[in-house]
């Protein structure tokens, strides 16, 4: 795995481009912060800066901070000045569904009013917001119905830079609405299966470190919010290489851009948020078989743990139970806002939705229910955390008590009206080519 790329110094912002960002931020007003899931530790004012580093396809436990075997010293540094959070899941295992959660706060969902069968799968559906569009009307996988992070950060007087670099996250999907310099990371063409360590390359950590501080740059103001999205880990197999050594090539990368940030003393005043949008599964063993790598099908526990590392701290309790779609609110709670949360799951519920199974879990009880002949399968978590042991003819009640609300979950998510039916475009499939998904 490469070495992450030495960076050019950054500069000081370039002249705004009008005089709006003065306005809005002469209209902020601060006040105390009150989330409906985790409480904000006293804040004075809102960071000036908030940097966000998604690590694709990152599973919690190989993280040396969480007791984890790969090197990610950097990573560690940041949770010994911040905060580390242990109760953090992924709202789904696949990329476009947990970042469309995690932009706009929404429960990602692919149901129908039949539960045995789900949207098919393509690029208007697989972010899990098809149930908001305006059919016809509204082509991109985050409808324009919903307001993303990126708008509510630039509302708030960021300035809002997005670099992705997983094929999936780039426009015209919507993940680039709200961001004032979006920056895509890598090829475009259809890519072979022998050409993906050459693909790999384009999209490892140094282009996309280097592209991250190119676009800081191009800044006109020293408020600003960074997402940056690598793709080692996620590439690991392409790349031939083992997958705890591209957790660490994404650590050294993570390392040289808050060093560069740090030397150009844009560090003060920050909050670093360092998470990831799902996990791996490494052929453990299940009752249910599932796919392998992040595929799910039902959705393991190694697919939905991720970390979740915050400097400096920023809540009360970081083991409070965290999804991807609280990590929506939380940001925006740092950065001054007040948002209203959607309210279809309560505090602590995850459910998601995969075109095999369902999957609930509250506490420490989960529960999959597989759609093609309904049948449930619960697991007790605190003394099961590996998922070997059906325990619903043991536990009827808690089985019922799932069912019914895997149900109501369900009927809240489905799409109404018409069903978005289609085949992939050439495009879809070029894009799952290249990030190794069908050959």
């Amino acid at each position: 795995m490469p070495e992450a790329q030495e960076t050019v110094a950054l500069s000081e912002p370039r002249a705004p481009r009008s005089a709006r960002w003065r306005a809005v931020l002469g209209l902020m007003a601060v006040g105390a912060i009150v989330a409906s899931l985790v409480v904000l530790v006293d804040v004075v004012r809102p960071p000036k800066r908030i940097i966000l580093i998604v690590i694709d396809t990152l599973r919690r436990d190989v993280v040396s901070a969480y007791g984890g075997d790969a090197s990610t010293p950097h990573i560690d540094s940041l949770a010994q000045r911040g905060q580390l959070f242990s109760g953090v899941m992924a709202s789904f295992h696949q990329t476009t569904m947990s970042m469309a959660s995690l932009f706009t706060g929404r429960t990602p969902s692919i149901e129908t009013a039949d539960p045995a069968s789900t949207l098919s799968w393509n690029g208007d559906t697989w972010c899990g917001m098809a149930r908001f569009a305006d059919a016809g009307r509204d082509g991109a996988c985050i409808p324009e119905a919903v307001p993303t992070l990126a708008e509510r950060m630039r509302e708030a007087g960021y300035w809002t830079i997005g670099v992705a670099s997983n094929q999936f996250l780039f426009e015209p999907s919507g993940f680039g609405r709200g961001f004032d310099d979006w920056v895509e990371v890598g090829p475009r063409q259809e890519a072979r299966p022998r050409e993906r360590p050459e693909l790999g390359a384009l999209r490892a950590s140094g282009p996309v470190t280097t592209a991250a501080v190119e676009a800081l740059n191009r800044r006109t103001q020293d408020r600003f919010f960074l997402y940056v999205h690598f793709m080692d880990v996620h590439d690991y197999p392409f790349a031939r290489v083992d997958y705890r050594e591209a957790v660490g090539a994404v650590d050294r990368a993570v390392g040289v851009l808050l060093d560069t940030l740090q030397k150009a003393k844009l560090l003060d005043d920050a909050t670093v948020i360092v998470t990831s949008d799902h996990g791996e599964r490494f052929a453990e063993r299940h009752p249910l078989q599932g796919r392998p790598g992040h595929y799910g099908n039902p959705a393991f526990q190694e697919l939905l743990r991720v970390p979740l590392i915050v400097a400096p701290a920023v809540v009360d309790d970081p083991s409070a139970p965290l999804r991807t779609q609280d990590l929506h609110y939380l940001i925006q709670e740092i950065a001054g806002l007040r948002p209203e949360r959607d309210t279809t799951l309560a505090p602590g519920e995850l459910y998601v939705g995969e075109r095999r199974f369902r999957t609930y879990l509250n506490g420490r009880w989960k529960s999959t229910l597989r759609r093609s002949d309904g049948r449930l399968f619960l697991f007790d978590l605190d003394g099961d955390p590996r998922e070997r042991r059906n325990v619903a003819d043991v536990k009827p009640h808690i089985a019922a008590s799932h069912r019914k609300r895997i149900e109501e979950i369900s009927g809240a998510l489905s799409i109404r009206g018409a069903v978005p039916e289609r085949e992939l475009t050439e495009r879809e499939r070029e894009t799952l080519k290249i990030l190794g998904y069908v050959e």
